[in-house]
């Protein structure tokens, strides 16, 4: 497998619901959180993020738009600039020089929460999310066919702490060979009304024999601060744990809820 394949696979393990909402858990991190928009409300996340991987950089722009449906029920839908840099060897300038950029590939995801989080249960929500291939994948930003992502959230709230584990699966349609197991958790610790301190662990694990996905595991931690009731500001960094994950992991974003 090429670098820019293996690039996708890592970046599909990180964006597909170990995210979420943006991708998908409250900014900044991946891991799926079990909040919902409210309905007839929209929130907007904008963020910039820089990923250092074993055999390039990226630059990328996000945008993730979420409307409440009904009831506990969310729409999302998600869109990427990407910028691809080469880390080639250090006598190779030419190829140090071709970079590439365009829009990566696009999300739709949906979830619903099953439970709410009180004395005797935690809240649980499940998740569908489906990459599609806005991407072009000659120059690669991006790879061909669908992806079925699967996820299971359980948090609770304990104090000023917040628990949320995930747990998940992805059909790689282009490749069964490719689908991969989905595992994340997160602690939000909320200092003070506006700001908190926030944590996690993201991991990818293949299935498949010699051609899997590569594993993937992420430390992430963070701080979110509610400038007002209507805009949060948020920043992260983290930092992979095997061969196949992106050494460094920087993001900056802000949530602002349209209306």
């Amino acid at each position: 497998m090429s670098s820019y394949p293996r690039f996708w696979v890592r970046a599909i393990t990180l964006l597909l619901v170990l995210a979420p909402g943006a991708a998908f858990a409250g900014r900044p991190l991946d891991t799926e959180d079990t909040g919902t928009v409210e309905p007839g409300k929209a929130e907007l996340e904008l963020s910039g993020d820089f990923a250092r991987n074993p055999d390039d950089n990226s630059w990328s722009t996000k945008a993730v738009l979420s409307f409440g449906l009904i009831s506990r029920f969310e729409a999302r839908i998600e869109s990427t600039l990407l910028f691809l840099e080469p880390r080639p060897a250090e006598d190779d300038e030419e190829a140090a020089r071709k970079g590439r950029g365009g829009i990566g590939d696009s999300l739709i995801g949906f979830k619903y929460r099953l439970l709410d989080d009180d004395a005797a249960v935690p809240a649980v929500l499940g998740s569908l999310t489906l990459r599609l291939p806005t991407g072009d994948e000659d120059r690669g930003l991006g790879a061909e066919d669908v992806d079925v992502g699967l996820l299971t959230v359980v948090s609770k709230a304990f104090g000023p702490f917040n628990l949320t584990v995930n747990g998940g699966y992805t059909f790689v349609t282009r490749d069964r060979n490719l689908d991969f197991w989905l595992a994340a958790g997160a602690v939000e610790y909320r200092a003070t009304k506006e700001w908190s301190l926030v944590g996690e662990i993201v991991c990818g694990l293949g299935i498949h024999g010699v051609h899997r996905t590569p594993d993937t595991i992420v430390l992430r931690a963070g701080s979110t601060w509610a400038v007002t009731d209507r805009i949060k500001l948020d920043g992260a960094v983290g930092a992979g744990l095997t061969r196949e994950s992106p050494d460094v992991l920087v993001t900056v974003g802000v949530t602002i809820l349209l209306f």
